[in-house]
């Protein structure tokens, strides 16, 4: 491979007319999550887990040349994307435009296949990207926060990125990527981000309330190390399987109407699709481990909720968790278990929509992330019996940078967080059939994560039993369980 390009910001934002924005303590320590995962797996001679890289895999060569001013054109929407990360006199973001990497390959492989195999997630190392090392950015060795690669063959182009979790979350990517496309194709770009300086929160002054919203932060923001002594088996304490769980957009479509119905005469919220996937994974998950879950912490973005914190079109990162009361799985049938999860995470989402809820978590949740950092600490996602994160994409707009072919670009993420603890949601990928005609499920599903290992069969029975007794005349099956060791 050539050495990168670099490209530059076509002109200045106008946010660049200060020289740092101040991170808040959650726009930071998101990061540091990512970073102890990235150094354990240096420590391993492996990359298991990289969330802030992901490719587009397009059905034709794109010319590289406007892929290029298209880049610089998004860049200057994006002002934080080409800073570079200071520690002085505080954490923040020199806003002097810097050039970003961009990397041209030539490529063989197309990354579609056929309908079965065409997975969001691959197996490591995945897609050819060059990728941001979270580690070395935090020891100032290498302050980039944003990287672009594009691998072309005669009929595919790739066009992946890689950014640091500290200038966005997955809806700030997914804008990115879109007017990064928008730009290729020279139409109107959506609304650039609002990016404002944020203070620190006060955490809440009654006690009773302070112990109750750290009952509802997951225990990754507690769990830490010292980050210039990382115990090389932190990340993998046992053997694991990756497994996918592929679901039609008539088998969510099942799932919703069953759930509807269970909840009839309910006087609460109506219940989704997406707290019917939910609750049938995590059934499947809990009938089929060693410890039955009871408790589900919901990744949610809280932008607009409170517009002076989080804006609704914020371009720093937005996300809070939403995590349900306790739940006892049911002795009784399937379904009753599956009704009870549903109503605990919409029950806890709904919470998580209410203002002051929003202020207390992130107050905080800032303060868990800020204290480790300072003392030179990572955070880690630790097995945690019971207990279960949700980190679902399943209704983003992914389908929206598609450069020019509509219908036609899939959408691809490396591996897995290596711990059974830890599920992403996915839009299913479009694919070709043998003819070359493009195919897609508006509503399928991919479900990913790992199973401790041995305990693949016990999950697939798990689906069928569950799927059984939820929608007992369906017609397609229940759902498909893919194993790869």
């Amino acid at each position: 491979m050539r050495p990168p390009r670099v490209i530059l910001p076509h002109k200045r934002a106008v946010l660049t007319k200060q020289p740092l924005y101040k991170l808040n303590k959650n726009d930071l320590l998101i990061n540091f999550t990512v970073s102890a995962i990235e150094a354990v797996s240096h420590v391993l001679r492996s990359s298991r887990y990289r969330k802030g890289d992901f490719a587009f895999a397009i059905p034709a060569k794109l010319d590289v040349s406007r892929l290029a001013a298209a880049l610089s054109r998004t860049l200057a929407s994006f002002p934080l994307f080409s800073g570079r990360l200071v520690r002085e006199p505080e954490w923040a973001i020199s806003l002097d435009p810097q050039p970003v990497s961009f990397s041209v390959r030539k490529g063989a492989e197309p990354w579609w296949r056929e309908r079965e195999g065409n997975a969001v997630l691959r197996i490591q190392p995945g897609p050819p990207i060059e990728k941001i090392n979270p580690l070395r950015l935090l020891r100032g060795e290498d302050p980039a926060l944003f990287k672009a690669t594009v691998e072309t063959s005669a009929d595919s182009t790739l066009v992946g990125m890689s950014h640091s979790h500290i200038v966005a979350d997955l809806s700030v990517a997914m804008q990115f990527m879109r007017t990064w496309s928008q730009n290729f194709l020279r139409s109107e770009p959506e609304p650039a981000p609002v990016y404002r300086n944020c203070d620190d929160l006060q955490p809440p002054a009654d006690a009773e309330r302070v112990r109750y919203i750290r009952s509802k932060i997951p225990g990754l923001l507690y769990d830490t190390f010292p980050l210039d002594d990382i115990p090389p088996s932190l990340f993998s304490p046992f053997p694991i399987t990756r497994v996918d769980v592929r679901l039609s957009s008539a088998q969510v479509a099942a799932l919703h109407t069953t759930l509807t119905g269970l909840a009839a005469g309910d006087s609460g919220p109506r219940l989704s699709a997406q707290d019917a996937l939910t609750a049938f994974i995590v059934s499947a998950i809990s009938a089929s481990g060693e410890h039955p879950i009871t408790q589900i912490h919901n990744v949610v973005n809280c932008r607009g909720i409170v517009p002076e914190l989080v804006p609704l079109n914020s371009g720093a990162n937005g996300l809070i968790y939403a995590t349900s009361d306790p739940v006892t799985p049911s002795a009784r049938a399937p379904r009753h278990t599956f009704l009870d999860y549903a109503r605990a995470i919409r029950a806890s989402i709904r919470e998580a929509r209410d203002p002051q809820y929003v202020r207390d978590f992130l107050a905080l949740s800032g303060e868990a992330w800020h204290g480790p950092a300072v003392t030179g600490r990572g955070h880690y996602i630790a097995p945690t019996p019971g207990q279960i994160i949700i980190n679902s994409s399943y209704r983003s707009n992914w389908a929206g940078a598609h450069f020019g072919y509509p219908g036609q670009v899939c959408w691809l993420q490396p591996d897995t967080v290596p711990t059974d603890n830890y599920v992403l949601m996915y839009p299913s990928n479009p694919a070709p059939t043998e003819e070359g005609v493009w195919l897609a499920d508006a509503g399928a599903c991919e479900v990913s994560f790992n199973v401790k290992k041995g305990r693949e069969a016990a999950f697939e029975a798990a689906v069928e039993e569950i799927w059984a007794d939820l929608v007992p005349d369906g017609e397609q099956g229940a759902p498909r369980v893919l194993t790869y060791a």
